[in-house]
Protein backbone atom coordinates (compact mmCIF):
# COMPACT_ATOMS: atom_id res chain seq x y z
CA UNK A 1 0.00 0.00 0.00
CA UNK A 2 1.03 3.82 -0.89
CA UNK A 3 2.34 5.19 2.49
CA UNK A 4 0.99 9.37 3.06
CA UNK A 5 4.67 10.41 1.72
CA UNK A 6 4.35 8.43 -1.83
CA UNK A 7 0.81 10.46 -2.00
CA UNK A 8 2.25 13.61 -1.54
CA UNK A 9 4.78 12.69 -4.07
CA UNK A 10 2.60 11.45 -6.48
CA UNK A 11 0.08 14.38 -6.41
CA UNK A 12 3.05 17.06 -6.39
CA UNK A 13 4.12 15.47 -9.55
CA UNK A 14 1.10 15.81 -11.28
CA UNK A 15 0.17 19.38 -10.37
CA UNK A 16 3.02 20.46 -11.40
CA UNK A 17 2.95 18.86 -14.97
CA UNK A 18 -0.75 19.95 -14.85
CA UNK A 19 0.59 23.49 -14.47
CA UNK A 20 2.67 23.17 -17.29
CA UNK A 21 -0.30 22.16 -19.36
CA UNK A 22 -2.49 24.88 -18.00
CA UNK A 23 -0.15 27.62 -19.82
CA UNK A 24 -1.05 26.00 -23.00
CA UNK A 25 2.81 25.22 -23.81
CA UNK A 26 4.05 24.65 -27.25
CA UNK A 27 4.76 20.98 -27.85
CA UNK A 28 8.18 21.06 -27.30
CA UNK A 29 7.60 22.52 -23.93
CA UNK A 30 5.08 19.69 -23.36
CA UNK A 31 7.55 16.81 -23.92
CA UNK A 32 10.43 18.52 -22.25
CA UNK A 33 7.49 19.25 -19.15
CA UNK A 34 6.49 15.30 -19.28
CA UNK A 35 10.71 14.28 -19.61
CA UNK A 36 11.36 16.59 -16.42
CA UNK A 37 8.29 15.70 -14.29
CA UNK A 38 8.97 11.26 -15.29
CA UNK A 39 12.31 11.88 -13.83
CA UNK A 40 11.38 13.37 -10.66
CA UNK A 41 8.74 11.15 -9.97
CA UNK A 42 10.74 7.86 -10.19
CA UNK A 43 13.87 9.41 -9.58
CA UNK A 44 16.03 8.11 -12.43
CA UNK A 45 19.28 9.80 -14.05
CA UNK A 46 17.31 11.06 -16.78
CA UNK A 47 14.48 10.71 -19.37
CA UNK A 48 13.54 11.12 -23.05
CA UNK A 49 10.99 11.42 -25.21
CA UNK A 50 10.76 10.61 -28.86
CA UNK A 51 7.79 10.97 -31.13
CA UNK A 52 7.28 8.44 -34.31
CA UNK A 53 8.02 10.46 -37.90
CA UNK A 54 7.72 8.17 -40.77
CA UNK A 55 7.38 5.11 -38.68
CA UNK A 56 10.71 5.33 -36.95
CA UNK A 57 11.57 7.02 -33.55
CA UNK A 58 13.21 10.64 -33.45
CA UNK A 59 14.06 11.93 -30.34
CA UNK A 60 12.12 15.08 -29.43
CA UNK A 61 11.98 16.30 -25.72
CA UNK A 62 15.60 15.06 -24.28
CA UNK A 63 16.27 16.21 -20.42
CA UNK A 64 20.25 15.92 -21.26
CA UNK A 65 22.86 15.41 -23.27
CA UNK A 66 22.47 11.90 -22.15
CA UNK A 67 19.15 11.20 -23.18
CA UNK A 68 19.65 12.66 -26.13
CA UNK A 69 22.61 10.65 -26.94
CA UNK A 70 20.99 7.22 -25.97
CA UNK A 71 17.57 9.14 -28.53
CA UNK A 72 20.63 9.24 -31.10
CA UNK A 73 21.61 5.77 -31.16
CA UNK A 74 18.14 4.49 -30.74
CA UNK A 75 17.34 5.84 -34.11
CA UNK A 76 20.79 5.21 -35.84
CA UNK A 77 20.40 1.55 -34.55
CA UNK A 78 16.78 1.46 -35.07
CA UNK A 79 16.38 -0.96 -32.06
CA UNK A 80 15.84 -1.00 -27.91
CA UNK A 81 13.10 -0.96 -25.43
CA UNK A 82 11.65 2.06 -26.64
CA UNK A 83 11.18 0.62 -29.46
CA UNK A 84 10.03 -2.72 -28.66
CA UNK A 85 7.96 -0.79 -25.84
CA UNK A 86 6.27 1.53 -29.24
CA UNK A 87 5.66 -2.06 -31.39
CA UNK A 88 4.43 -3.98 -28.23
CA UNK A 89 2.48 -1.30 -26.53
CA UNK A 90 3.60 -2.20 -23.10
CA UNK A 91 5.86 -1.33 -21.07
CA UNK A 92 9.73 -2.64 -21.22
CA UNK A 93 11.93 -2.71 -18.47
CA UNK A 94 15.42 -3.46 -18.24
CA UNK A 95 16.90 -3.41 -14.43
CA UNK A 96 20.27 -4.52 -15.80
CA UNK A 97 21.37 -3.24 -18.86
CA UNK A 98 24.41 -5.13 -18.37
CA UNK A 99 22.95 -8.74 -18.45
CA UNK A 100 20.40 -7.90 -21.01
CA UNK A 101 22.74 -5.80 -23.97
CA UNK A 102 22.78 -8.24 -26.16
CA UNK A 103 18.86 -8.83 -26.47
CA UNK A 104 19.09 -4.83 -29.05
CA UNK A 105 22.10 -5.47 -31.15
CA UNK A 106 23.70 -1.62 -32.43
CA UNK A 107 21.88 -0.84 -28.89
CA UNK A 108 22.94 -2.46 -25.70
CA UNK A 109 26.24 -1.69 -25.71
CA UNK A 110 26.73 1.66 -26.79
CA UNK A 111 24.23 2.85 -24.07
CA UNK A 112 26.18 0.93 -21.91
CA UNK A 113 29.31 3.08 -22.70
CA UNK A 114 27.00 6.51 -22.45
CA UNK A 115 26.78 5.57 -18.52
CA UNK A 116 23.45 3.66 -18.71
CA UNK A 117 22.85 0.87 -16.41
CA UNK A 118 18.99 0.37 -16.44
CA UNK A 119 16.32 1.56 -18.38
CA UNK A 120 12.44 1.57 -18.75
CA UNK A 121 10.46 2.67 -21.72
CA UNK A 122 6.61 3.36 -21.80
CA UNK A 123 4.86 3.53 -25.35
CA UNK A 124 2.55 6.97 -25.84
CA UNK A 125 -0.93 5.80 -27.89
CA UNK A 126 -3.57 7.64 -28.57
CA UNK A 127 -7.03 6.31 -29.85
CA UNK A 128 -5.17 3.03 -31.15
CA UNK A 129 -2.36 5.25 -32.69
CA UNK A 130 1.47 5.22 -31.95
CA UNK A 131 2.84 8.23 -31.00
CA UNK A 132 6.09 7.74 -29.71
CA UNK A 133 7.45 6.90 -26.09
CA UNK A 134 9.12 7.60 -22.88
CA UNK A 135 12.41 6.72 -21.75
CA UNK A 136 13.65 6.23 -18.40
CA UNK A 137 17.29 5.73 -17.40
CA UNK A 138 19.22 5.84 -14.81
CA UNK A 139 22.93 5.40 -13.87
CA UNK A 140 23.43 2.35 -11.81
CA UNK A 141 21.27 -1.58 -11.90
CA UNK A 142 17.60 -0.48 -10.32
CA UNK A 143 14.21 -2.59 -9.96
CA UNK A 144 11.41 -0.91 -11.63
CA UNK A 145 8.21 -1.92 -9.60
CA UNK A 146 4.77 -0.86 -10.70
CA UNK A 147 4.02 1.60 -8.50
CA UNK A 148 6.74 3.45 -10.51
CA UNK A 149 5.43 2.41 -13.85
CA UNK A 150 1.56 3.58 -12.75
CA UNK A 151 3.13 7.14 -11.19
CA UNK A 152 4.77 7.95 -14.76
CA UNK A 153 2.12 6.81 -16.58
CA UNK A 154 -0.33 9.14 -14.99
CA UNK A 155 2.07 12.03 -16.72
CA UNK A 156 1.83 10.37 -20.12
CA UNK A 157 -1.76 9.78 -20.24
CA UNK A 158 -2.21 13.56 -19.28
CA UNK A 159 0.62 14.45 -21.90
CA UNK A 160 -0.99 12.18 -24.86
CA UNK A 161 -4.48 13.53 -23.93
CA UNK A 162 -2.66 17.19 -24.45
CA UNK A 163 -1.33 16.26 -27.56
CA UNK A 164 -4.26 15.39 -29.12
CA UNK A 165 -6.03 18.06 -28.31
CA UNK A 166 -3.15 19.98 -30.18
CA UNK A 167 -3.71 18.25 -32.90
CA UNK A 168 -7.43 18.99 -33.35
CA UNK A 169 -6.30 22.63 -32.13
CA UNK A 170 -3.70 22.84 -35.60
CA UNK A 171 -6.54 20.62 -37.46
CA UNK A 172 -9.39 23.04 -36.95
CA UNK A 173 -7.04 26.12 -37.33
CA UNK A 174 -5.60 24.93 -40.58
CA UNK A 175 -9.36 24.20 -41.86
CA UNK A 176 -10.70 28.01 -40.73
CA UNK A 177 -7.50 29.31 -42.66
CA UNK A 178 -8.50 27.48 -46.07
CA UNK A 179 -12.18 28.66 -45.63
CA UNK A 180 -11.26 31.84 -44.99
CA UNK A 181 -8.37 32.13 -47.70
CA UNK A 182 -11.42 30.76 -49.70
CA UNK A 183 -13.66 33.55 -48.54
CA UNK A 184 -11.33 36.05 -49.56
CA UNK A 185 -10.66 34.66 -53.04
CA UNK A 186 -14.07 34.05 -53.85
CA UNK A 187 -14.84 38.41 -52.56
CA UNK A 188 -12.26 39.48 -54.94
CA UNK A 189 -13.31 37.46 -58.01
CA UNK A 190 -16.75 38.65 -57.67
CA UNK A 191 -15.31 42.36 -57.82
CA UNK A 192 -13.08 41.41 -60.24
CA UNK A 193 -16.25 40.40 -62.61
CA UNK A 194 -18.39 42.94 -61.13
CA UNK A 195 -16.10 45.72 -62.36
CA UNK A 196 -15.31 43.85 -65.88
CA UNK A 197 -18.86 43.10 -66.30
CA UNK A 198 -20.33 46.93 -65.87
CA UNK A 199 -17.09 48.35 -67.56
CA UNK A 200 -17.84 45.86 -70.94
CA UNK A 201 -21.59 45.78 -70.34
CA UNK A 202 -21.56 41.98 -70.51
CA UNK A 203 -23.02 39.44 -68.24
CA UNK A 204 -21.32 38.58 -65.08
CA UNK A 205 -20.54 35.23 -66.84
CA UNK A 206 -18.89 35.89 -69.19
CA UNK A 207 -17.11 38.66 -67.54
CA UNK A 208 -15.95 35.19 -64.79
CA UNK A 209 -14.87 33.51 -68.27
CA UNK A 210 -12.73 36.46 -69.25
CA UNK A 211 -10.77 35.85 -65.81
CA UNK A 212 -10.42 32.90 -66.10
CA UNK A 213 -9.09 32.60 -69.55
CA UNK A 214 -6.40 34.93 -68.81
CA UNK A 215 -5.55 33.06 -65.86
CA UNK A 216 -5.19 30.16 -68.01
CA UNK A 217 -3.03 31.58 -70.49
CA UNK A 218 -0.91 33.25 -68.45
CA UNK A 219 -0.70 30.36 -65.84
CA UNK A 220 -1.93 32.36 -63.38
CA UNK A 221 -3.76 31.80 -60.08
CA UNK A 222 -7.42 33.15 -60.81
CA UNK A 223 -7.46 34.99 -57.26
CA UNK A 224 -4.36 36.66 -58.53
CA UNK A 225 -5.85 37.55 -61.81
CA UNK A 226 -8.98 38.99 -59.95
CA UNK A 227 -6.58 40.78 -57.92
CA UNK A 228 -4.73 42.67 -60.55
CA UNK A 229 -8.13 43.55 -61.77
CA UNK A 230 -8.91 45.19 -58.43
CA UNK A 231 -6.08 46.49 -57.56
CA UNK A 232 -3.71 47.29 -60.46
CA UNK A 233 -6.29 47.98 -63.32
CA UNK A 234 -5.44 45.11 -65.25
CA UNK A 235 -8.26 44.44 -68.13
CA UNK A 236 -8.46 40.82 -69.80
Amino acid sequence: MMDRTDQERDFAGVARFAAVLATVPAVSDVLLGLAQCAADAVAVRSTGVSLVRGGELHPAGMLDRMAAEVGRVQAEARCGPCAEALRTARPVTVPDLARDAARWPGYGERVLGLGVAATASLPLHSKGKALGTLGLYHTAPRPWPAADLRRVRVLTDMAVAYLALAADRDHQRRVADQLRHALDSRVVIEQAKGMLAAERRIPTGEAFELLRGYARHHRARLRDTAEAVVEEGLRP
